[in-house]
Formats: C-alpha cells, structure tokens, sequence
C-alpha cells in the first residue's frame, strides 16, 4: 500500500504560457515557467502527485513530489491558465511537459517531463 501524498510547499507558480500538443504517446500539455530554471531534464515515473482545489482562488493547483524530495505547485486559476483545464483531452490521462523556455522556443531544454497525470476536478469548482 502506497501512501498517501500530502503536500507541504507553500507556494505555486503561475505558467507564463501554456498550450497542447498531440504526439505519438498522446496529449500533452506544455508549459512554460520560466521560475524553473533548476528543472531536470528527465522523464518523472517516480514521484507523487496531487490535485487540490483552492476556492478562495478559484484554482486547481497540481502538487509534485519528485524521487529526490524537491517539491512543485503548479496553480490553474479559472481565467488564466485553468483554460487549458477546460480542454477536452483533460478527461483521458495525459503528459505535462514543463519548461523555463519561452513556448515560441524551438527547443525545451532544460525540461521535465511528467506522464499519466489524471486530473479529478473537484465537484465545488464548477468548471
């Protein structure tokens, strides 16, 4: 039995851009937060992660754990970056690609890269 994820980071970023992708693996959605710049290049498979919903905010915020401890919150608030939440291929797992590179980059490096993410929206969201 695994155990559960409870978050301590106190503080999220906000993605300066964000957008989706098809490719060969399926949905991805890509951000660019370029407060990351410390960012490993890699594929993520063992770490714990967590959706939550902020009402005050009207956010989701994503919470990650990686293998090595380091904690990151990403925040989705309603009429920024929770736009990209709205899309339909939220609904089926998808992969998250984060980099600190402008998305008009012609290649993310540093970048990390985080498969099977599931997003369960929260019943009071409304959205």
């Amino acid at each position: 039995m695994s155990t559960r994820y409870i978050p301590q980071i106190r503080q999220a970023v906000i993605p300066e851009d964000g957008g989706w992708a098809e490719l060969s693996n399926g949905a991805v959605l890509i951000l660019s937060i370029p407060e990351w710049t410390e960012s490993n290049q890699a594929l993520t498979r063992e770490m714990q992660s967590v959706w939550l919903y902020d009402r005050g905010n009207d956010a989701y915020l994503y919470c990650f754990k990686l293998a090595d401890g380091q904690e990151y919150a990403i925040a989705f608030a309603k009429e920024h970056a929770g736009v990209l939440l709205a899309d339909e291929r939220t609904k089926e797992p998808f992969a998250m690609l984060i980099t600190s590179q402008p998305l008009a980059a012609k290649e993310y490096s540093p970048y990390l890269l985080i498969s099977d993410v599931v997003l369960k929206k929260h019943p009071k969201a409304g959205w």
